[in-house]
């Protein structure tokens, strides 16, 4: 049984995902009704985050301009992993092309299925 420690970390990363409850259970194994309890509960006791920006309860995934520099860092050989909004993971090696990643991240980001 998860304790009111773990419960308040997985509400605050409820509202961060800017998914539903029911898209965040499903992914990770809880019943939705869990969640809002939760956050109801931490609220009431005065130990919740704020709640989620209006943007994030439409569950449309918000992306941030990303612009991509030369590498000054040492060489890296492990992938890095972008996990969108949606459940879905991209895995990039290094030295991806950045046009293709650019399409990729579009079509992945859709609501369909792939």
């Amino acid at each position: 049984m998860a304790t009111r420690a773990e419960w308040a970390e997985r509400v605050e990363r409820w509202e961060r995902s800017g998914l539903s409850a029911e898209q965040l259970g499903r992914r990770e194994g809880y019943k939705p009704k869990q969640l809002y309890w939760w956050r109801w509960k931490l609220r009431a006791d005065g130990a919740s985050q704020p709640s989620p920006s209006p943007s994030s309860s439409t569950g449309a995934p918000r992306f941030l301009p990303v612009h991509v520099v030369a590498d000054v860092s040492p060489v890296v050989t492990e992938p890095i992993e972008i996990a969108l909004p949606n459940g879905r993971v991209v895995r990039v090696r290094p030295g991806f092309d950045p046009a293709t990643l650019e399409r990729v991240l579009a079509l992945v980001a859709e609501e369909t299925p792939c």
